[in-house]
């Protein structure tokens, strides 16, 4: 193959372009290259890496089915110099004038001069299948596209769950595709195992802050980028865009990550539980663009806390009052609601009172509760034990903010209306935390004002 030469530090590597069905053909997963003695010497790296986890047939070969514009990195392959030799274009031999030289002697200009030694053929005896250090899971993926094997009956399960097995009819072009290739020459054993733990300690994998950010596939990511570019349901300023978690200084209402949530719930509540790898069509993606800012708009505007800091905000200047409304003492007592989880399960309480099966409630009274209650937490607040700790730290979790949310409609509609309209189920439980985290015989109390 046409090869590129590159060397970093003391490791030498070759770049390519390999086919589909040659790269499956030539390479094989970390896991059938390296022994056991490799992976107890590899310590932590080749105990994660030992088992290629089902995710390249649940995600990555889907994805590769569906998508036309579909894109990777450069697979990373382990290559033994014992059995390989490069040779580069410079050093091959070429008629000048009667005269055979070597290519790099017929060269004038200096800068192709400088660089036809790294450019050449790299010929490659390894018969086994030649072991991806980083890529095994896309690998497998291609392979699953292209070839018939237990794997595809597997896949086929996978594909009716979403109601997409016609994907199986063809490979979506995947047999035409090319990949880049770098492959990477080791000495020795020793120095392959430090290669195989070395990328993948380094490798950083995009995370959910830039996922949110950049994703065009997931969407209730592409609602969530399009609010927050058209400055909804508030100006943009307001949104914290550094991390999914939000910190107490943070001078912003929610992460984008949240609101992406927020937009998730919204959406599934309406009949749009779209698959998050599948891209939606635009009028699918405007429609839900349109009851999101509704929904949202009227929570932000309704709730007192929200009103009050948007309307505080202006343009050009870092809104740092709100990390004072966040404060668990500050005199307004909203504290809890400028706290991601507190605002899911608030919205959540919302999305559940006014769906169908919702009860009577009109939403001027379930908002006018919502700013009656005293949300602060400081330590002896009616979050203690419940939602918080004693320090007054904010407790985690899925069975954190079912609670949270079930408190919230309790509060709202009181014990007949909720066993009515939640269920009998959902206030024995909702009680019986109560009586466990504070060791009491009372049930959960009706909620404090401000």
């Amino acid at each position: 193959k046409s090869i590129e030469k590159g060397k970093i530090g003391n490791i030498e590597y070759y770049q390519c372009i390999m086919s589909a069905r040659d790269l499956v053909a030539r390479t094989r997963p970390a896991t059938e290259h390296f022994s056991k003695k490799d992976w107890e010497e590899m310590g932590p790296w080749g105990r994660n890496q030992r088992e290629v986890s089902d995710r390249y047939l649940k995600q990555i070969t889907p994805y590769l089915l569906r998508d036309k514009d579909r894109f990777f990195n450069s697979f990373i392959v382990l290559l033994d110099k014992k059995l390989c030799e490069f040779k580069s274009v410079g050093d091959q031999p070429a008629d000048i004038a009667g005269n055979l030289k070597k290519v790099k002697e017929a060269v004038t200009d200096f800068t192709v001069k400088q660089n036809i030694e790294k450019i050449g053929f790299l010929t490659i005896l390894d018969e086994k299948g030649m072991c991806i250090l980083d890529g095994q899971h896309r690998m497998k993926a291609i392979r699953a596209a292209l070839e018939d094997s237990p794997e595809k009956e597997k896949l086929r399960k996978i594909l009716q769950n979403t109601n997409e097995e016609e994907l199986l009819k063809s490979n979506n072009g995947v047999e035409n595709d090319t990949y880049s290739v770098i492959f990477v020459a080791a000495e020795s054993k020793v120095t392959e195992r430090k290669l195989f733990t070395d990328i993948n300690t380094y490798a950083k994998p995009i995370g959910k802050k830039e996922l949110v950010m950049l994703s065009e596939t997931n969407g209730f990511y592409k609602i969530a980028q399009k609010m927050a570019r058209e400055k909804k349901p508030f100006h943009s300023d307001l949104y914290y865009m550094d991390s999914t978690a939000l910190p107490d200084k943070a001078a912003a209402i929610t992460t984008l990550h949240h609101m992406s949530v927020m937009v998730e719930k919204i959406c599934q509540a309406n009949d749009m539980a779209w698959n998050k790898q599948v891209k939606q069509s635009q009028a699918e993606l405007d429609k839900g663009y349109a009851l999101c800012t509704n929904v949202l708009g009227e929570f932000f505007s309704k709730i007192d806390a929200y009103k009050f800091a948007i309307s505080k905000f202006a343009p050009g200047e870092k809104p740092t009052y709100i990390s004072g409304l966040r404060n668990k003492q500050d005199s307004k007592k909203w504290g809890l609601l400028f706290k991601p989880l507190p605002q899911l399960a608030l919205l959540n309480a919302i999305l559940l009172l006014t769906g169908e099966n919702g009860g009577d409630l009109d939403k001027r009274q379930i908002f006018n509760t919502i700013n009656d209650i005293d949300w602060s937490y400081d330590k002896g607040s009616q979050f203690q034990n419940m939602v918080i700790t004693p320090e007054a730290n904010i407790l985690t979790g899925s069975k954190i903010h079912d609670r949270l949310m079930y408190m919230i409609c309790f509060w709202i509609l009181g014990e007949k209306k909720f066993i009515k309209v939640i269920g009998q189920k959902e206030f024995d439980t909702l009680n019986s935390d109560y009586q466990e985290v504070n060791i009491t015989d009372d049930n959960l109390p009706k909620y404090k004002k401000k």
